[in-house]
């Protein structure tokens, strides 16, 4: 009778636990959310052996069970069964009317030029009046005198020369003391070389603004521009005795440009220092270089999630670990940015690779899409950098990724991400694949192609230095 009633309980057991349950859901996180977009997905995962369905129609299910799964949004209230045939779930999303008209560009110009100057350091000068997008100009350093002649909403007009025109948070800057925008005095210019950079420096009676910029090589024949960068390009605006007060300084570089910074010093000396192409042994590539590898993301920031609920952070991580090892058997000196799921700031990793004057700055991802951007069908690896010295870098990696992995190749991008805002040396981040796409995902959480991820980045630093 004990026997029986054991039986029983198991048999109950198993009947009510044992059945699969419903679909697990990763996007959208929650039964009811707000989406203002007019597409999104469903990502999550589900018992191969189920048929799931949307709204009675078919999902199709990865072979790990992942799903990635896009629908429409109407305005107002959109209603989504999810049904396995065991249970369903229904999530509601709202889609908002958006009632916003295109607001005119309309700048307040003020009577009179107004003076102001940085309040602290690293203050993005921009194209246009967004914070955004790859509109940067220049970074300024405290105490750079502007000429403010208008104003957009969070953004004052700079005017730095007669036709040319720039932009500036409101929050960085603060009126000058001194009113006094006469154009400023070079006193003096000097130039010094050593085995490791090149230096120039230019004193002024005060910090006038200036904007440096990479020369690009432009190939006459094909008519257009080449991803060489051949050297730099300086101007320095209001300076007396000059036409339209700019003086202007090209600086060549005959190899490939390595890393540079611009800054002032506290006595108004403009330093431009440029690093010198390290020099390449080609059996040993790598020998002596510090390269400075940084997972994305870690701690309280995970980063995107998987079909399948794991954490793009730990596998950066992975990744970054196993690459690191390959980097220091070629004997390279290796700077990490984490070492373990620790949280570490955007601005935290730049100055952790500016510290240890790093060659080389590589940021590791994976990757995932916006909801307006689910029907694009993106998948596989892609490579981004910001300034135009970082290009040939992510170019070779892409190919090396997407050739070794047996990856989608999904481009090379300019995009002005923190992590590669840095001019101290080549900057790039590289997303190995998409954690909300199932094949992808399927191959990014096993250990094997993890380890084949490191090295094929290892290799794609090897083939750059050796190109050199």
């Amino acid at each position: 009778m004990n026997s029986l009633k054991i039986f029983i309980t198991l048999l109950i057991i198993f009947i009510f636990f044992g059945k699969a349950s419903a679909a697990v859901i990763i996007y959208p996180k929650s039964e009811n959310t707000t989406i203002d977009a007019d597409v999104t997905f469903f990502v999550g995962n589900e018992d191969i052996n189920n048929t799931l369905r949307i709204n009675s129609e078919p999902v199709e299910l990865h072979s790990s069970g992942g799903f990635f799964y896009p629908v429409n949004l109407k305005y107002g209230e959109n209603i989504f069964n999810i049904d396995n045939g065991v249970e369903t779930k229904v999530y509601t999303i709202f889609r908002p009317e958006n009632k916003k008209q295109h607001e005119k560009y309309v700048v307040e110009r003020f009577n009179a030029p107004q003076i102001y100057e940085v309040s602290k350091d690293n203050v993005p000068l921009r194209s246009i009046p967004y914070d955004g997008g790859i509109n940067r100009l220049q970074h300024f350093d405290k105490g750079v005198l502007l000429s403010v002649v208008g104003d957009y909403k969070q953004f004052y007009k700079v005017q730095l020369a007669r036709d040319d025109f720039a932009w500036i948070d409101k929050s960085y800057v603060k009126q000058s003391v001194d009113n006094d925008y006469k154009p400023a005095q070079i006193n003096s210019y000097t130039y010094e070389e050593n085995d490791k950079y090149k230096t120039y420096k230019i004193k002024l009676n005060k910090k006038v603004p200036y904007i440096l910029t990479e020369r690009i090589a432009y190939d006459l024949v094909k008519n257009q521009y080449e991803s060489k960068t051949v050297g730099l390009d300086l101007v320095i605006y209001n300076i007396e005795n000059l036409p339209e007060h700019k003086y202007e300084l090209y600086i060549p570089k005959k190899d490939k440009l390595f890393g540079y910074k611009s800054y002032y010093t506290n006595d108004n000396e403009l330093v431009i220092q440029i690093k010198n192409t390290p020099s390449v042994d080609n059996k040993l590539p790598l020998k002596d270089k510090t390269i400075t590898i940084d997972p994305g993301h870690g701690g309280s920031e995970i980063g995107a999630v998987g079909c399948l609920g794991d954490y793009e952070k730990n596998i950066n991580l992975k990744i970054a670990l196993r690459l690191k090892d390959y980097l220091q058997q070629a004997g390279a000196n290796v700077v990490m940015t984490r070492n373990d799921d620790s949280y570490v700031s955007l601005s935290d990793r730049v100055e952790i690779s500016q510290n240890n004057n790093s060659d080389i700055f590589i940021s590791i991802h994976n990757n995932a899409l916006g909801d307006s951007e689910a029907k694009s069908n993106r998948s596989g690896a892609s490579a981004y950098y910001f300034y135009p010295q970082s290009k040939e870098l992510a170019s070779t990696m892409l190919k090396v990724l997407t050739k070794e992995l047996s990856m989608n190749d999904d481009k090379l991008r300019q995009r002005s991400f923190a992590v590669v805002r840095n001019t101290q040396s080549p900057s790039i981040l590289l997303e190995i694949g998409y954690m909300i796409k199932p094949t992808d995902n399927a191959k990014l959480i096993r250990s094997d192609f993890q380890d084949k991820a490191a090295k094929a980045i290892y290799d794609g630093l090897e083939k750059y230095l050796n190109d050199l």
